[in-house]
């Protein structure tokens, strides 16, 4: 039987259908696939140049955890830091320093709600950019551990800030069409961050013999933070906040500039006008940035939940933090002592993982989420498992050190290009608008405790039984790619809105990989979308 759901009308102006065309689309997307099979965006239009250069200093935001991460993992191999604070490079202490930053981030959870959708996403994201300023500007010229660590606490907490309000505001504005690859190229620019702090602590370290050998990449942590907060204050809010604070011809406005290039008589206009008001209905009730029930009440909602908290977990948990917090470390474990060699490898390593990353975003589109998340696992495993066995051996014989380097780079690459992309990306599609900001900020609380447990165990951990602790993340990433296969859904291909159809199927894993036949038809200036599956 065909579906009895009742056909999308949608109005053309200046055309005419005479005929009518069949296509094979996701079951959950007919709408969205029925508008641009019939008039195809294009990624370079005048309106999409304008949200590409929005979008660019959005994903300014993200380089802020991967700058820290690099920062920290290079400077913690520096001998003119361990003299700055008496450290050793591993142990407790260090540990210490690592997690206070995640500490920090897990006591702004409660107000990433609240500020998101009371000040609006681009406010949000300036304040969380300021409270960067704050710290960088106490951390930077500690003299004692006290004071670092009290900076570093400043500095966690304004990018939980920032981060949470930062890929929805991406997510939010990007085209429909192009959300894979928009929303995908955000966490991208964690490498970018990454990349800049790696080449400027290995310049540094070469360079200065005094403790400015550090305070000097510590400095600079604050300069693209400071860009985005200035630029994001001239952009245009979220559309979908926007709407959800009564300001519906903003909205609109917003659609037909950056979406239609002007066409206010544009379809995709207007079904997304149309969608959002359909799911802003469905709800009566106020949304108070307290309540966090809606997360949790209702099967679909636990089950969007479960998704943002799996990607918290499983964005941590497979080795990647290993590698970006102490990879000088790692290539101790297999024979490579010297810090400038360490620095140097530690510094090529993101650059290949930042490639493989752009490469892994062209792609969503097209392979769909689920296999992204799914080929990036295998390749970590098949990663970790030559890691373990070349540093088991390369106490034997140091030319296996070789194999260490390469199968390091050999992860990055892969969870780079399946994960890196989908990290922030995912999540942010799952949740319904109502509840991004605040599933937004539930899913950095779950990172961070994951973040914070992963990173003080990994310190104490390579200080105890050293490579032996890469056996852990093996058996790990079989657990992960199992979770993922029966359970993470597809989220390609849909509007935001439309994702409710999936999480409210009985199996939402089988109904985000459903096929569906529809037949456009149009004439005298509409056109309708059937459900031909059945007949």
């Amino acid at each position: 039987m065909a579906s009895t759901h009742t056909p999308p009308v949608f109005p053309r102006e200046n055309e005419k259908y005479s005929n009518s065309i069949h296509v094979e689309v996701n079951t959950a997307a007919g709408a969205l696939e029925a508008v641009t099979k019939t008039s195809k965006p294009s990624i370079l239009s005048p309106g999409m140049i304008k949200l590409w250069t929005i979008c660019a200093f959005g994903y300014l935001v993200a380089t802020i955890n991967g700058f820290d991460g690099s920062l920290m993992g290079s400077i913690n191999a520096m001998e003119q830091f361990q003299r700055s604070f008496g450290l050793t490079g591993a142990g407790p202490s260090t540990g210490l320093l690592f997690i206070i930053y995640n500490l920090a981030q897990l006591a702004a959870f409660p107000l990433c709600g609240l500020l998101g959708d009371g000040l609006g996403r681009r406010k949000t994201i300036a304040m969380g950019c300021f409270f960067i300023l704050i710290g960088t500007a106490i951390q930077t010229p500690a003299t004692n551990i006290g004071m670092f660590i009290g900076g570093r606490a400043i500095l966690g907490f304004g990018a939980a800030v920032a981060q949470a309000a930062g890929p929805v505001y991406i997510v939010e504005i990007a085209h429909p069409s192009f959300r894979g690859f928009m929303g995908g190229m955000y966490n991208n620019f964690w490498w970018v961050g990454n990349i800049l702090a790696s080449w400027v602590t290995y310049g540094c370290n070469q360079n200065i013999n005094s403790s400015w050998a550090w305070r000097t990449p510590t400095v600079l942590q604050c300069l693209i933070p400071l860009i985005a907060m200035v630029a994001v204050l001239f952009f245009p809010e979220s559309p979908r906040w926007l709407m959800a604070n009564d300001r519906r011809e903003d909205a609109e406005r917003f659609f037909v500039k950056y979406h239609s290039d002007g066409d206010a008589s544009s379809p995709l206009v207007k079904l997304q006008i149309d969608e959002i008001i359909e799911q802003m209905s469905m709800y009566r009730d106020e949304n108070p940035w307290w309540d966090f029930r809606e997360l949790f009440n209702s099967r679909p909602a636990r089950y969007r939940t479960f998704m943002v908290v799996g990607m918290a977990f499983f964005g941590q948990w497979s080795g990647n933090n290993v590698v970006s917090y102490f990879m000088p470390l790692m290539l101790k474990e297999a024979g490579i002592t010297d810090s400038s060699t360490q620095l140097l490898l530690n510094a090529i390593n993101p650059i290949f993982s930042m490639i493989a990353s752009i490469c892994g975003a062209t792609l969503l589109h097209r392979l769909g989420r689920r296999v992204m998340l799914l080929g990036g696992l295998a390749g970590c495993l098949g990663s970790y498992i030559m890691l373990t066995a070349f540093t088991a051996e390369s106490y034997k014989d140091s030319r296996l050190a070789y194999g260490v380097i390469v199968s390091i780079y050999l992860f990055g690459i892969f969870f780079a290009g399946g994960w890196t992309p989908l990290q922030v990306l995912y999540p942010a599609e799952c949740l319904e608008n109502r509840t991004r900001a605040k599933g937004s900020g539930l899913k950095f609380l779950f990172l961070n405790i994951a973040n914070m447990t992963n990173t003080f165990g990994v310190a104490v951990g390579i200080d105890v039984i050293g490579w032996k602790l890469y056996l852990v993340y093996i058996a790990w990433l079989c657990f992960e790619i199992i979770v993922v296969y029966f359970f993470f859904v597809e989220t390609a291909g849909k509007t935001l809105e439309e994702m409710s159809e999936i999480f409210n199927a009985k199996s939402p894993v089988k109904k985000s990989l459903e096929k569906t036949v529809i037949r456009i038809e149009g004439t005298r200036g509409f056109f309708s979308v059937n459900d031909l599956t059945g007949l």
